[in-house]
């Protein structure tokens, strides 16, 4: 596993905390992918998306306004989500912990 594959999956790990420790936030986890989305500010206004792929390690973060983020939501619900037969949602600690271990078979840890 290449090196920056597992310096991305462990950055994501901090992302998908960080997204876990605010309100309101999603981070989700189906056989393709990670994903989180939160706030990033007290007012709310900006948010930040980040998303790992497994198969490449990939790591795609962005930052934008609330509305955008609630756009991209939307889109990620009714567009992506339909197709993936494994989806975790993490809803409650255990399920945060079952994302984060996998992530951590990336990162090397």
């Amino acid at each position: 596993m290449s090196e920056q594959k597992k310096e991305n999956a462990k950055k994501m790990i901090e992302y998908v905390q960080k997204a876990w420790s605010v309100t309101p936030s999603l981070v989700l986890m189906t056989e393709d992918y990670v994903y989180a989305l939160w706030p990033i500010d007290d007012e709310r206004e900006t948010w930040k998306e980040a998303s790992f792929t497994f198969v490449d390690g990939e790591l795609e973060v962005k930052e934008m306004p609330a509305r955008r983020a609630l756009m991209l939501l939307i889109e990620e619900i009714a567009l992506a989500l339909p197709s993936y037969k494994q989806l975790l949602i993490a809803t409650d600690k255990d399920k945060l912990e079952e994302i984060i271990k996998k992530l951590k078979e990336y990162a090397g840890s």
